[in-house]
């Protein structure tokens, strides 16, 4: 069997399209007991190795990774035509960009909202924004640009959001995005591979598959036909994918220099400057006032995102873009002092190195935004979505053409016996080393079922955020303000031991009581604050969204406190803490109780239903 197969498969690819070795290797298959002649290493040879290597091994992670590519070019029109919400009519001028926001922002007031973004290159798709919910969650919320009204809330993994995240990260956010763009890497080596031993492949651009022919002979043809005519778009997604994968995991895991310049810190406002505002919580300014001073300081500048600071000493950050050629909508940037309207920073695209545009250009290039907007953007997402099939249709229709290759030599070697026959067939699929994926069909279903893991915890996310998961940190009274803290190791992660030596953690806070804008900044710490200076890591974000990266000591003890502290706008200092480790009292550990975790949401919903009804 061993020398039927080899023979049939490598006479198939190096088979000129007369058929001949077709033929030869027919007449062979008939005399089992000629053993052929070993085959000489060559390049033409050992890239057709290489090339089925790659396209069958992973074959299964391979197709979810391009399907869902192909899907996520259309993401944003595809929840435009399911979710009525989306839409706008576009009736006169759009108003002014903060001026939504705000009435976004009155129209739901004590939940936090970020990311706004403007919708200024649709004409009729409405702006949308991030809700977090004060318990926790997800949504979207979307107005009409032209009006200002709210058209109503989304959950935040619509359908397109949920294709374009499997396609980022597989829903596997410690190793997703990295394994999504070794994926990149492959498709730059099955290029070359396939074009090595493909000989003359010139030819067959205009070469059309044998229609008429045997299915396994039609198959390969029109693999060979698609691979030519997909070669520039294999081409583009195998150079970004490739240079991300640089990124991400070999220079974020210091496996390789950085040779892009570094990204500055934003700007944002000093110790000096928000001193200048004196005592008493200072009225930041409107969205709309904001974005008035971009606009009189840069006219020209198409505002396509507002980010509101996260703490107070940040910058309200409004992103955009001048049509720049080969840039992300984000990628320019004006920094704004929230409370006075000055223009304290800006990062536009105009000023980057020509290695920093590059770097930039591999987004629009691989998700084929750069039509930028109007039947420009959608036909090259046609393009885009069509090709991106096509590479789906190379890996798949090269696993079937290795299936129908060795098939009739795996029929010669079962029993003739019913049931011994299909005991056999089974095993050589089950079998470790059988099939076109071997051992790694294991690999594949492995990673799948973590995927569809992830996919789980993220619709448990989207509903509940952080809460009821990881550690709980009992409320405590500290100030003016009630507070709770919960730990996790990351969104995706909730579920695992989130304090873990030397790694960091993710503490969200959650405000109970108290007015959360009379908090000048909230810090937490695994030590005891020595000063008020350096009280520990700030707590920033939206309401239902208030957290803080927290490094664990790698010499963590067990008596060790989390420690929070809390700065008034008048000056004054508040502190408190709790065992970092679950001690069954202050500190639980949610992940071993479910029922605390059940009474827990239940005490939070009744507590909920009696304010409403005392309001």
């Amino acid at each position: 069997m061993g020398y039927r197969s080899t023979t049939s498969l490598e006479a198939d690819c190096f088979a000129d399209r007369d058929g001949k070795s077709d033929k030869a290797t027919e007449g062979m298959g008939k005399n089992t007991a000629v053993k052929p002649a070993k085959k000489r290493l060559t390049a033409h040879r050992a890239s057709y190795l290489v090339h089925s290597f790659i396209g069958l091994k992973l074959s299964l992670l391979f197709s979810v990774v391009l399907v869902t590519g192909a899907i996520a070019v259309f993401a944003e029109e595809l929840d435009w035509l399911i979710y009525s919400e989306m839409r706008a009519t576009a009736v006169g001028d759009k108003l002014n960009e903060g001026e939504v926001f705000d009435r976004m922002q009155a129209a739901f007031p004590g939940v936090g909202l970020t990311g706004y973004s403007t919708a200024a290159d649709r004409k009729y798709t409405a702006a949308h924004a991030m809700m977090t919910l004060p318990e926790g969650g997800f949504k979207k919320v979307w107005a009409d640009p032209y009006t200002g009204d709210v058209n109503g809330v989304t959950e935040f993994l619509t359908v397109g959001e949920f294709f374009s995240i499997l396609h980022r990260n597989l829903f596997m956010p410690l190793i997703g995005r990295a394994m999504v763009n070794v994926f990149g890497v492959l498709c730059l080596i099955g290029l070359i591979t396939g074009l090595i031993s493909y000989r003359r492949f010139w030819r067959g651009f205009f070469t059309l598959p044998r229609w008429r022919a045997k299915p396994r002979v039609f198959l390969g043809d029109l693999h060979k036909f698609i691979g030519l005519w997909s070669l520039w778009f294999v081409l583009i997604i195998g150079v970004s994918g490739s240079w991300w994968f640089y990124q991400n995991p070999l220079v974020k895991y210091d496996l390789a220099p950085q040779f892009i310049p570094s990204k500055v810190i934003d700007p944002g406002l000093t110790r000096d400057d928000l001193a200048r505002l004196g005592r008493g919580v200072p009225e930041p300014l409107s969205s709309q006032a904001i974005v008035d001073a971009v606009k009189a300081h840069d006219p020209e500048f198409k505002i396509h995102f507002l980010v509101p600071p996260e703490h107070n000493g940040m910058a309200y950050t409004v992103r955009g873009t001048k049509h720049d050629l080969l840039t992300p909508k984000w990628t320019s940037s004006y920094f704004v002092n929230p409370f006075t309207g000055e223009i304290i920073g800006e990062r536009l695209a105009e000023n980057l190195s020509a290695l920093q545009r590059v770097d930039w250009a591999m987004v629009p290039l691989h998700y084929g935004t750069w039509g930028y907007d109007g039947i420009g953007d959608l036909l090259v997402k046609i393009v885009w979505f069509v090709f991106g099939l096509a590479m789906a249709g190379l890996s798949i229709s090269g696993m079937i053409i290795f299936y129908q290759r060795t098939r009739n030599a795996v029929q010669k070697t079962l029993p003739d016996a019913d049931i011994k026959r299909k005991l056999k067939k089974t095993w050589f699929v089950l079998r470790p080393w059988g099939g076109p994926m071997g051992g790694f069909k294991y690999l594949n279903w492995a990673f799948l079922a973590v995927i569809a893991i992830g996919i789980n915890i993220g619709f448990k996310i989207q509903s509940e955020g952080t809460s009821g998961s990881g550690y709980q940190y009992i409320s405590q009274d500290i100030g003016a303000w009630t507070i709770s803290l919960n730990a996790t190791l990351g969104l995706l992660e909730k579920d695992l031991d989130p304090i873990q030596p030397g790694r960091a953690t993710t503490l969200s806070a959650f405000i109970k009581s108290g007015d959360p804008e009379a908090i000048k900044f909230m810090y937490l710490n695994t030590r005891k604050p020595r000063t008020n200076r350096a009280p520990g890591s700030v707590v920033h974000g939206s309401i239902g969204f208030l957290h803080a990266n927290l490094p664990v000591p790698k010499n963590l003890k067990q008596e060790a406190r989390l420690w929070l502290t809390i700065e008034d706008w008048d000056g004054n200092f508040y502190r408190t803490s709790w065992p970092l480790m679950p001690d069954g009292q202050a500190t639980l550990d949610l992940r071993k109780n479910t029922e605390l975790t059940n009474d827990l949401a239940s005490n939070t919903e009744l507590s909920e239903s009696s304010e409403k009804g005392r309001m």
